[in-house]
């Protein structure tokens, strides 16, 4: 199954009608730098160690804000990440992980990708996107969802239930840069260790976001 990303609703449903669609995370567009630069660094283990608004001004960062949203034509349910390069090399690769929640803050077991029958509901999904960032600019892409009530006619996934999700936290475990340096987020497994299949408080669910990660590079230590 071709894992391409989703362009828009108009073209879900187009592909829809032929039996060919992705619920990959959708390029939607590139714009310039992002605001949660200037926003106040809420601690979160997705953070490595170390002072994130320092890293934040001398451009030593990325962030991201997710929120789930719906298509306007069809009302499906997606994930809407706005992801931002702080940094002042052009970034080639991600991969991050994402984890869901219900409106109760417990976790999710989600067939992430809905069109792939072999794929098995999982509390994480490992993704790995290959957009490219250059430094200042923020990339959107969004992550079709579920939903039993509002896809009529999708083959059924599990109970054939509404879209339960209302939450969701993603965290990069590496990035990749255009001139070959790879940095590791050393936070990745203690995040996955605290959130993957763990209930969390509602209101740790709500100010999530921004999320700011520091990023060292090479050229950066000392």
């Amino acid at each position: 199954m071709n894992r391409k990303r989703v362009i828009t609703a108009v073209v879900i449903f187009a592909l829809l009608c032929v039996g060919v669609i992705s619920c990959a995370p959708e390029a939607l567009v590139v714009t310039g730098g992002s605001s949660a630069a200037e926003t106040s660094c809420a601690a979160n283990p997705c953070e490595s160690t170390g002072d994130q608004k320092k890293a934040v001004d001398s451009g030593n960062s990325v962030s991201r804000i997710v929120e789930l949203r719906e298509y306007e034509d069809s009302g499906w349910p997606y994930l809407y990440d706005t992801y931002t390069n702080h940094t002042d090399k052009t970034i080639s690769s991600r991969q991050y992980c994402m984890l869901a929640y219900d409106k109760e803050g417990q976790p999710l077991k989600l067939q992430w990708y809905i069109m792939d029958s072999g794929d098995k509901p999982s509390y994480d999904c490992l993704y790995d996107d290959h957009d490219e960032i250059i430094p200042g600019a923020a990339a959107d892409s969004g992550w079709t969802l579920y939903d039993g009530e509002k896809m009529t006619g999708w083959p059924k996934i599990g109970d054939g239930g509404p879209n339960r999700v209302a939450y969701a936290l993603y965290c990069d475990r590496r990035i990749v840069f255009s001139d070959g340096e790879v940095w590791e987020n050393p936070g990745y497994e203690d995040w996955l260790e605290k959130y993957k299949g763990k209930s969390v408080p509602v209101e740790e669910l709500k100010n999530y976001y921004p999320s700011v990660l520091a990023v060292t590079l090479q050229d950066q230590d000392g």
